[in-house]
């Protein structure tokens, strides 16, 4: 319920339109499945990209250079990164820095032909008003291997990871922080604009990686560094207001995106500039976890891009899966398949991603900069990236500009906090105190034959989804890195099942309307006295998270806030059965309120909620709006006789009549 507190938070961000999620939240469109999908067999080619379309692989410094003195490493060895001290050589990381050509033949022998990087913050401005010659002529010597083998540089400058003096000094939350960047930026574009061969080694540029995860985690929920104290849940609160430490850091983010937009201007760049934005799709648990997926939405989705809509050239979407919102954490269901990290396998989301994008930025290009899977055994990686792929296919067929697809990771390494735990590589990471080795997984061959030929078979397609189901079949455990909280790491992985789910991209959709057919049976047969009593069962719930997160946050003592704890007790205590029984009109008529006074937060949410439900119903579920209308009518046939009822005994005729509930 803390979110739903947010959901009046978030109502001041108001110069920003952020448009209204439907019930179903921004990513809610039908799927579009083109005929070959299904069609093709064998050798048929089930998806052609084209001869323009670009494949690549990603990496980034915090994950792969060595010798680098940064926040991360120094949050490491006070024993905040999990899975850190018991893997071997955790501080080499990938030895990027002093042997990048290791990783770079890899992603060239993969065929990509964009090569995704960045240059760390820290190590070439070790200090204020400082500019590291000999540190950029290492990045320098990166560019032209890349271009060697046959890629462009996709350039990323900021991606979460702050030189340690400006993190010491507040970070995105000191106003300093934006002129700090741009000395930075542009001494980088600077020294590339007066080199004759590094602009046209540069693919693109991308000053901020998903800059909302940085200010979420690092500000609102501290456990990314430095991470000093555990926020209350009013404090995390706090964090979500504009004039908070999240609104403040997305906001100095943006500024020092447009002014390293206009230096790439300035400079006479040809360098298109974009921002690789984290959209996981989200899905609410249960109707009362609509409000945390709404707000996370909000929050989240459009924020940041509409604050740099005029100075950016393309959207950069990372996307890995779907979040299922419960209460304040993500749920891990057993019936789902997930990443060792934890994130639901999704590859629907993917083209809801791109198309909710492509309708709020029309015209505006697209790459995905980002999309992956920690999948040790790599049982599931190979149909991963085709069912993601054929989503990409199926989004630029409604009319898409997406221009590229860029897969995380080359090799194996380090997951910020989680550590090592997870496995995003097409190559394996061998770590032992003798040294590192990689080894190709059989993922990198399926990675390459679609990035040299540009285009999926229906053959590849079948051989992928077999190892998955050859795994379920027999049984087969793999490695999860996630506790059951849905959001705490683990320092060694825990064994987990193969889902028995078909999750291969468009194959829900018709299991799911299946679902809604049996959901609406089931509500016209249980009525309206199964249906009030959840939702008195739910209001109660609710309270009683409310009652809980304050005293959280009230453990240090605030008499102000005690006692109107006290008060709300008392109101739902007090509540008599009239009470009750106009809240349950009030929401037959339209639902204009959640309930009592415990839950006003909630009823901007759920004006709008139900003004998207009637009408998605009436467009899209003919067969569900009849169902509803019943409802609606034994509600007020329940209603009318309670009025009765009450008119009789208030008048003292002692007339009796059967419970409200038993008419439903």
């Amino acid at each position: 319920m803390v979110a739903v507190v947010l959901v009046l938070l978030a109502a001041a961000f108001s110069d920003v339109d952020y448009g209204s999620p439907g019930i179903d939240g921004y990513f809610d469109e039908e799927l579009h499945i083109p005929e070959s999908f299904s069609s093709a067999t064998g050798t048929d080619t089930i998806a052609d990209f084209g001869p323009e379309f670009e494949f690549g692989l990603a990496t980034a410094p915090a994950h792969v250079e060595d010798g680098l003195e940064d926040a991360w490493v120094q949050f490491a060895r006070k024993g905040k990164v999990l899975a850190w001290k018991n893997t071997p050589r955790a501080e080499e990381r990938t030895l990027f820095w002093t042997q990048p050509e290791a990783e770079i033949a890899l992603a060239a022998e993969a065929g990509a032909k964009v090569f995704r990087m960045g240059v760390d913050w820290g190590r070439l401005c070790p200090r204020p008003g400082a500019f590291d010659e000999e540190a950029w002529a290492v990045y320098e010597d990166m560019f032209r291997l890349v271009g060697k083998h046959g890629m462009r540089v996709m350039l990323t400058l900021f991606h979460h990871s702050l030189p340690i003096w400006i993190q010491d000094d507040g970070g995105w939350t000191n106003a300093t922080t934006v002129d700090h960047f741009v000395y930075f930026a542009r001494g980088v574009l600077a020294r590339i604009s007066r080199d004759q061969a590094l602009p046209g080694l540069m693919h693109s540029l991308v000053p901020m990686n998903e800059p909302h995860v940085y200010a979420m985690l690092t500000y609102c929920a501290q456990i990314w560094p430095p991470a000093r104290a555990e926020p209350s849940p009013f404090e995390s609160l706090a964090c979500f207001t504009p004039w908070g430490d999240y609104g403040i850091s997305m906001d100095a983010m943006a500024r020092a995106h447009n002014a390293t937009y206009r230096a790439v201007r300035e400079l006479g760049l040809e360098l298109p500039v974009g921002v690789a934005h984290h959209v996981p799709c989200y899905d609410a648990l249960s109707v009362l976890d609509k409000p945390a997926q709404h707000i996370s939405e909000v929050l989240t989705t459009y924020h940041f891009q509409d604050l740099v809509r005029d100075t950016t050239d393309f959207l950069g979407v990372n996307y890995y899966g779907r979040e299922i919102i419960k209460g304040a954490s993500i749920a891990l269901l057993n019936t789902e398949e997930y990443s060792e990290a934890g994130r639901s396998v999704f590859p629907d989301g993917m083209y809801r991603v791109l198309r909710a994008f492509h309708k709020r930025y029309p015209g505006m290009p697209m790459y995905v900069t980002e999309n992956g899977i920690s999948d040790a055994t790599d049982v599931l990686r190979p149909s991963y990236l085709i069912e993601h792929l054929l989503a990409v296919k199926a989004a630029m067929a409604m009319g898409v500009q997406v221009r590229g697809y860029v897969f995380w990771t080359i090799t194996d390494n380090w997951e910020w906090a989680d550590g090592y735990c997870p496995k995003f590589g097409i190559v394996a990471m061998n770590r032992t105190e003798g040294g590192l080795e990689r080894t190709k997984r059989p993922s990198f061959q399926v990675y390459k034959d679609i990035a040299t030929t540009k285009r999926i078979t229906a053959d590849a397609r079948e051989t992928a989804w077999a190892t998955v189901r050859a795994a379920v079949k027999t049984r087969a455990m793999r490695p999860f890195c996630r506790a059951a909280d849905g959001k705490t790491g683990l320092d060694v992985a825990e064994a987990r099942p193969f889902s028995r789910r078909d999750w291969r991209y468009g194959k829900r959709e018709s299991r799911a309307r299946r679902g809604e057919a049996r959901a609406a049976q089931r509500l016209a047969n249980e009525g309206w006295a199964n249906i009030t009593r959840d939702l008195e069962a739910a209001w109660a719930n609710a309270s009683l998270t409310i009652a809980e997160g304050l005293r959280e946050g009230l453990r240090e003592g605030n008499d102000f806030l005690q006692a109107a704890l006290a008060n709300l007790s008392d109101t739902l205590a007090s509540l008599a059965p009239e009470a009750m029984e106009a809240e349950r009109r009030k929401l037959v008529e339209g639902m204009q309120e959640w309930g009592v006074q415990a839950h006003a937060a909630a009823e901007a949410w759920a004006r709008v909620a139900m003004d998207d439900v009637d009408d998605r119903l009436s467009r899209e579920r003919a067969g569900l709006v009849k169902v509803w209308q019943g409802v609606k009518a034994r509600a007020a046939r329940c209603m009318e006789r309670a009025r009765g009822v009450l008119a009789a005994a208030r008048a003292g005729a002692g007339a009796k009549s059967a419970p409200v509930h038993d008419e439903a």
